[in-house]
């Protein structure tokens, strides 16, 4: 008797012992995107010269999202590739992690290397426009270089100097030995949100007084927008070598950041060419919530 009612008591919750869950499917959309580094400055970086309808632009929210180094890709800030106007092969979108939109040199070197991989390397200069407007890159020997303008020159102030390379920068000096031990958030946090660079505030960058060895200036630099120190700055490699040519002299100078080293040329008092590495370690997809 007690094997029947097993039985019957079975065979009446069998099909909810066996039926399957009711999956919800829904339509996933993706963007293709390619990894790039400059000298430990990296990017996310997508091509949207072939995007049809409304120019897309990716939230503030996703942004920070995917430049999380521990939950997402992990970058210093987003490129996007667009279609340029009349006289450019394209147009460069520079986005922080915070979603908001500046320019970057070292953005700009990547997105010219990336461009020109695109063509086959078939191309060895281009121009670009960015934020700040018109751009030039060329390929010297082996490395992408670009064109940087300083719409404000050298400056004191009572926190350093001030320099305007494309974005707002402060240059300070410190002795080379001293570089590595310093406490960069500490120092740097307060300046960048410092009342007299409102409202934009401004990228805090510590230069070495004199050069190694080789002939390079050490340096680190705290990012606005990244809200942290990066491995490397262009615009603010380019704002330290305008600050040592106003204070000492000089058309050419190497830098070496923690992430790599960067060359700086000047072609007259306020154009400088920026030269360096990149490398584009991989690729992938991201899934657009």
């Amino acid at each position: 008797m007690l094997k029947l009612d097993l039985m019957l008591q079975y065979t009446r919750f069998a099909p909810l012992l066996h039926s399957r869950p009711r999956i919800q499917r829904c339509t996933l959309q993706t963007m293709e995107f390619v990894k790039l580094n400059a000298a430990g400055n990296d990017f996310i970086a997508f091509d949207l010269r072939g995007a049809k309808g409304a120019p897309w632009t990716p939230t503030p929210a996703q942004t920070s999202q995917w430049c999380e180094r521990r939950r997402g890709i992990g970058a210093d800030g987003v490129l996007l590739m667009r279609p340029g106007g009349v006289g450019a092969d394209f147009h460069l979108t520079f986005l922080n992690p915070d979603g908001s939109e500046a320019f970057c040199g070292n953005g700009a070197r990547a997105a010219f290397a990336w461009w020109r991989s695109l063509s086959d390397n078939a191309f060895n200069e281009a121009h670009f426009t960015a934020l700040d407007g018109l751009h030039e890159g060329h390929w010297v020997e082996g490395e992408p270089c670009v064109d940087l303008m300083l719409t404000e020159l050298p400056r004191d102030t009572a926190h350093g100097a001030f320099v305007h390379s494309g974005t707002e920068h402060l240059v300070l000096g410190m002795p080379g030995d001293e570089l590595s031990g310093l406490d960069l958030d500490a120092l740097a946090t307060p300046l960048r949100h410092h009342g007299d660079f409102a409202p934009n505030g401004v990228n805090v960058n510590v230069v070495a007084t004199t050069p190694d060895a080789d002939g390079f200036y050490a340096m680190r630099t705290y990012e606005k927008g990244v809200e942290g120190e990066t491995l490397s700055c262009g615009s603010g490699t380019v704002a330290a070598a305008a600050v040592l040519r106003w204070s000492s002299s000089g058309e050419a100078f190497k830098f070496r950041a923690p992430g790599g080293t960067l060359g700086v040329v000047f072609a007259d008092e306020k154009r400088a060419w920026l030269s360096g590495p990149v490398e584009m370690p991989f690729s992938g997809t991201i899934l657009l919530s």
